[in-house]
């Protein structure tokens, strides 16, 4: 229910008239607008849309500011000025690594899912993520059923190779999947020191 005041006939009115006009202050100058219902999708490709950036979003947010990992991003110049490391790293593995919408974002998880199996190290990964922190990520309505934690550090591995990163591990190409436990490992060294 909207309340009306009126001092001094200044009058002002704020919250919600009849599920229809929302009245509001904003820096000092009066406002109306029309109420929209707020959406909350739950279907299966909102689902695993939120899913996968959800476990990205985990795993990237292991970096450490200020450790080798984050300096090269740094280093390179590649944040933008308005972008955090996790944020511009999530936005680059979903453009390229796992691009697309709905179906076709869940086909790209897929086929880097397939690609992390295919490798000699999966386990590594995995341990490696273990050993960051990163943990599966799910919710009750997707369909990916699991953000898997190796995968995670596989895409920022992959991320890193395709953004010029310099030195051990990174000058080994990742397809196939080249890299030792150890270069795994050295990467996950690199979010922490």
């Amino acid at each position: 229910m909207a309340i009306v005041y009126g001092p001094l006939h200044s009058d002002d009115a704020r919250g919600k008239l009849a599920s229809s006009l929302v009245f509001m202050g904003w820096k000092g100058i009066k406002t109306v607008r029309q109420w929209l219902k707020p959406t909350n999708p739950k279907d299966a490709d909102q689902g695993n849309i939120r899913c996968i950036f959800g476990g990205l979003g985990r795993a990237v947010g292991k970096i450490v500011a200020g450790e080798s990992f984050a300096t090269q991003l740094t280093d390179l110049d590649l944040i933008p000025a308005h972008q955090s490391k996790q944020s511009y790293l999530v936005q680059y593995i979903k453009d390229n690594l796992v691009a697309g919408k709905g179906a076709t974002m869940t086909a790209a998880y897929a086929a880097q899912i397939a690609s992390l199996s295919a490798g000699v190290t999966p386990t590594a990964w995995s341990g490696a993520s273990v050993a960051l922190g990163v943990t599966d990520f799910s919710l009750d309505y997707d369909t990916v059923h699991t953000f898997n934690k190796g995968l995670g550090l596989f895409l920022i591995a992959k991320a890193a190779v395709a953004l010029s990163f310099t030195g051990a591990p990174y000058t080994n190409a990742l397809a196939p999947i080249s890299w030792t436990t150890t270069q795994i490992y050295l990467l996950a060294n690199h979010f922490t020191a």
